[in-house]
């Protein structure tokens, strides 16, 4: 189970509906992109 964010009133859970408002939470962990070396 991953950790969950609700984005209405960001209350943290493990369930797919907060607790407390009843909406639809999402991924609480960030997901961060590789960042390329460019060399010019």
């Amino acid at each position: 189970m991953k950790l969950r964010k609700c984005a209405k009133c960001n209350n943290y859970t493990l369930k797919n509906k907060c607790p407390k408002c009843n909406e639809k939470t999402s991924d609480a962990h960030y997901k961060f992109s590789k960042i390329k070396n460019v060399s010019n």
